[in-house]
């Protein structure tokens, strides 16, 4: 990579960051995958749009006036760069169909261009990527987890909701007692974690317009040599409105019809599946724009917080299990076992089941895999923010019966 190169790698990293809540740091492993997927006239095209919102036409306006042509020719080529950088996640319609601005990093460009056929291009920026997770394993040492921990809260303290803080304990692997926090304005959830029901939602309001897509988190613990614990299948999470038709026209998912999409979202349901919804931005006032199914052995978000990768989690719950009156526990454990946080389990010296909410992210999998049927899920709308503490987060059971 030269300095020039870089340099305009960093600025448009910086340009990227201000899209999303979620800013990642620019290390030289993220500005490898600037490199790995855009040539330096793409960069500078994409640099040219600063932090503004354009229409196509507006976008080749802007680049013949700065480079000072004009032409059919010229208008050909500028067509073709905003094919190029579209179709590589680099712009997208966050505000309105046909007008465009910058992607975030991640969640952004990386993993919706990632997601499509396995290439060497893709490979490239999968396994540089994954050099990322490892260096938040290093760097989760106890002075950087206390700054982040800090500024995190010392943020969220100028924002309103329900909110929950949740600390790990490495020693005994389950959660400690939480605060609980009231603030003066809405919390903007980074992620919403839905319900089977919610995630159906989502499909009733985009039935029309619905794509399946390769997960990028198990891609790359597939590129890593590791299977899921879950048996999930790759192609798994989906687009929705504005982005399953950018993402379909760039050859990175597939159009499924309605009926697909709901069987797909039932199967992933009974193996264990965290629907977590995603907007553009992360902003949950944004459109909707992406529906994952995750799993909390391969996925980015939780599954590297169980791993001990230096993160936090801010997710958006609407919904908590109640333990439906008359019925009996009979001590199985599968709650425990699909139950992403640790908030319940079933202790066998007192023959209880307990049950913690403030840890709870309300994904309704204990209701799920109950085989007895003794949970409901009931509404319950908060804020769960997640604190990085240790090393050693709640670890996964060996492969799990499903």
């Amino acid at each position: 990579m030269t300095s020039q190169f870089k340099e305009k790698a960093v600025r448009l990293g910086k340009l990227m960051n201000g899209k999303s809540k979620f800013a990642i740091p620019l290390v030289q492993c993220i500005l490898d995958c600037f490199e790995i997927v855009y040539t330096e006239e793409e960069i500078d095209c994409m640099l040219l749009m600063g932090a503004g919102n354009y229409t196509k036409e507006e976008l080749i306006a802007l680049w013949e006036k700065n480079y000072g042509v004009t032409g059919d020719e010229n208008v050909h080529t500028f067509e073709a760069l905003y094919k190029s950088i579209k179709d590589k996640g680099g712009i997208w319609e966050s505000q309105k169909k046909g007008v465009y601005d910058l992607a975030p990093i991640f969640p952004g460009w990386i993993e919706l261009y990632a997601s499509g056929e396995l290439n060497d291009n893709r490979k490239a920026l999968i396994t540089k990527f994954a050099e990322f997770e490892e260096l938040l394993k290093k760097l989760n040492i106890a002075p950087v987890r206390a700054y982040m921990n800090y500024v995190n809260t010392n943020n969220m303290s100028k924002e309103e909701g329900r909110m929950s803080t949740v600390v790990t304990d490495s020693r005994n692997n389950l959660p400690k007692r939480k605060k609980k926090i009231t603030l003066d304005k809405p919390v903007g959830a980074e992620q919403t974690v839905y319900t089977k029901g919610e995630a159906m939602d989502v499909l009733d309001r985009n039935k029309d317009n619905i794509a399946v897509m390769n997960c990028f988190c198990r891609t790359m613990e597939m590129l890593k040599g590791n299977s899921c614990d879950f048996d999930m299948p790759i192609e798994s999470c989906m687009a929705v409105g504005r982005m399953a038709e950018q993402l379909t026209e760039a050859g990175v998912a597939r159009h499924i019809t309605y009926e697909e999409a709901v069987r797909l979202v039932d199967e992933l349901e009974q193996k264990g599946c965290i629907h977590t919804l995603y907007h553009y931005g992360t902003y949950s006032v944004n459109d909707e724009i992406v529906l994952c199914n995750c799993c909390m052995d391969c996925c980015f978000l939780y599954g590297s917080f169980r791993k001990g990768a230096l993160s936090q989690l801010l997710l958006k719950a609407y919904y908590r299990p109640q333990m439906i009156e008359g019925a009996v526990c009979t001590g199985c454990n599968r709650c425990e076992k699909y139950c992403p946080t640790g908030a319940t389990y079933y202790d066998k010296n007192t023959g209880r089941l307990i049950y913690d909410v403030d840890n709870c992210i309300g994904c309704g999998q204990c209701v799920t895999q109950c085989p007895v049927s003794c949970r409901r899920m009931v509404k319950d709308e908060r804020n769960i923010f997640v604190k990085t503490v240790s090393y050693t987060h709640l670890t996964l059971p060996t492969k799990l019966e499903v």
